[in-house]
């Protein structure tokens, strides 16, 4: 059997395994995504009870030589609480799917990893929810590979024009149209981050359609969730 060294961690989601146990998926930084089974997670007397929380940073060891490995350790900052649910949370909860989703297991993506990080540290401090999470999305598509073309029109091979409007086709990138109210200008400061600068309205629909096409046809549950409570 494999013993791993001490590695950072997010919880993204967790599931019922036997009447005691907990299988739990996780993003590594050393290892990419993967699943760990918490044997006896839930007894109060588990070494792994109540350290099991979603966005906060963990630290694990774990062993074993099959995909699903078997969580040893387990330590966490308690220092940073977690909020109730919210709809800052189920923005969260929204985020967790997405990686559940489009991360291939064992892969390591450290550079994501650090985004994620760096992304929940803006949530805590209060930073402007709908800003932080279209910038993650935009940042995470790119890093996974499934990155827009905000430089060039897709039928003219010509530079984003400041002047004139175009629309957004998901596989493709951005056609001039005049029947468009998405502004040259507004890729530009898409492509630039300068996303106060762009309408909200037309900043999610960019997001969405391009996530929708990568999850190709998938469902996201906290999306449905996040619409009833509203």
């Amino acid at each position: 059997m494999i013993s791993s060294d001490w590695d950072d961690c997010f919880l993204l989601h967790h599931r019922p395994h036997g009447e005691t146990s907990l299988i739990v998926d996780v993003f590594t930084k050393k290892n990419g995504k993967m699943s760990v089974i918490a044997k006896g997670a839930k007894k109060p007397k588990s070494k792994f009870f109540g350290y099991l929380a979603p966005f906060t940073k963990l630290k694990i060891t774990y062993s074993g030589r099959s995909e699903l490995k078997t969580l040893t350790n387990i330590d966490r900052d308690f220092s940073e609480s977690t909020n109730s649910l919210s709809k800052t949370s189920y923005s969260l909860l929204y985020i967790n799917e997405l990686l559940i989703k489009l991360l291939p297991k064992d892969a390591v993506h450290e550079d994501l990893f650090f985004l994620y990080e760096n992304f929940l540290s803006k949530i805590h401090s209060g930073e402007n929810i709908e800003l932080t999470l279209r910038s993650f999305e935009l940042d995470m598509l790119e890093m996974l590979g499934y990155g827009l073309d905000f430089e060039n029109d897709i039928d003219k091979n010509e530079s984003i024009d400041i002047d004139k409007n175009y629309s957004f086709i998901p596989e493709r990138g951005f056609r001039e149209s005049d029947n468009s109210s998405f502004s040259g200008k507004d890729i530009i400061n898409i492509r630039t981050r300068n996303l106060s600068e762009v309408s909200k309205k037309h900043l999610k629909h960019i997001t969405q359609e391009a996530i929708h096409f990568c999850l190709d046809g998938r469902d996201l549950s906290s999306r449905e969730i996040f619409r009833r409570i509203k």
